[in-house]
């Protein structure tokens, strides 16, 4: 995701790691490469876009990855902890990590919203953080997540669940943890669920694609996206395809719509698909669960993933039904 990182504290981090630094007169600043020995001022930061590039080793970065790199933390740490260290914020409780992060203009993000990356204690975190475990949702996926509390709010005490495209915050989706609250998922006004892939800029050689956002937050090592219904909707296929990644398996919850979508999603997938993309395009079924979150994995055997063939689902499909 991207960062609004302030000029002083991006210069703040640069005085205090590496002491000496040179400006240039458009305002760049200047430092040895950390990465190779320089004495010539190689590595180049725009602390106005927030962006690095060394032209001794020819790597470059946003500022965030850059300051993971170079303290060889997790991503996830480094807005923490330049607001911590280098912000002339006197406490990180004072500010949210929301205030940071660049998302589409459209977009507003619901009041009350804090980060797991950024709180590890607070009754309403603890409930927040037991309910995605009792669900088996993984540290690192849970770390990418948050969690809202605004009494009165429509979206109170529900996990937010970010959707980032080119690094930007463009949609969400939120899940009641009290399980109380007759309306379990929540999503923003005035947009399309159907324009948006959650994951999409992780989305490489694999795909998994589920129904249901928390079917996809369960994996760990590999990628998940969700249709957010039952059908695919045509600008989420064309945004996947862009991807153009190897091995496309569509995971149907193990019920009587997803029976009867699937098929239907497929072949609005492969309309889309140019033909030069050579796409594997398989189905995982599921057996005594209705939908993969209920499985409680966080991995899925491509072996146990079948290839795509129409007469090989009907046959599948009677077999169930005997």
């Amino acid at each position: 995701m991207k960062f609004k990182i302030p000029e002083s504290t991006i210069k703040s981090f640069i005085t205090t790691n590496f002491g000496e630094f040179k400006e240039t007169s458009s305002g760049e600043i200047r430092i040895n490469s950390p990465f190779e020995q320089d004495g010539k001022f190689h590595l180049y930061i725009n602390s106005e876009k927030g962006v690095v590039h060394d032209f001794k080793t020819g790597y470059g970065s946003d500022f965030a990855t850059f300051v993971a790199d170079f303290l060889e933390i997790d991503r996830s740490r480094v807005i923490p902890l330049l607001i911590r260290e280098y912000s002339n914020r006197q406490s990180l409780e004072e500010i949210s990590i929301s205030e940071y992060i660049e998302k589409s203009q459209d977009l507003i993000l619901p009041k009350g919203l804090t980060w797991f990356s950024e709180a590890k204690k607070g009754i309403i975190r603890n409930r927040a953080y037991s309910y995605l475990k009792e669900r088996n949702v993984s540290e690192k996926v849970i770390n990418d997540l948050g969690y809202i509390f605004e009494p009165g709010s429509e979206y109170d005490r529900a996990i937010f669940i970010p959707f980032y495209e080119d690094g930007e915050l463009v949609y969400f989706i939120t899940r009641d943890f009290t399980k109380k609250n007759f309306l379990r998922y929540n999503n923003p006004k005035g947009l399309n669920s159907k324009k948006f892939v959650y994951n999409i800029d992780n989305i490489e050689d694999t795909v998994f694609i589920f129904e249901g956002v928390f079917d996809a937050l369960m994996l760990e090592g590999q990628i998940g996206t969700a249709m957010l219904s039952a059908d695919l909707g045509k600008e989420q296929a064309i945004k996947i395809l862009d991807k153009a990644p190897k091995n496309v398996i569509f995971v149907p919850d193990n019920d009587e719509t997803g029976e009867n979508t699937l098929e239907k999603n497929i072949k609005l997938f492969i309309k889309y698909k140019a033909t030069s993309l050579d796409i594997n395009i398989m189905v995982l079924y599921l057996m005594g669960v209705k939908d993969f979150a209920e499985t409680g994995k966080n991995h899925i055997d491509l072996r146990e993933c079948v290839f795509w063939k129409k007469k090989d689902m009907t046959r599948f499909l009677e077999k169930m039904k005997h």
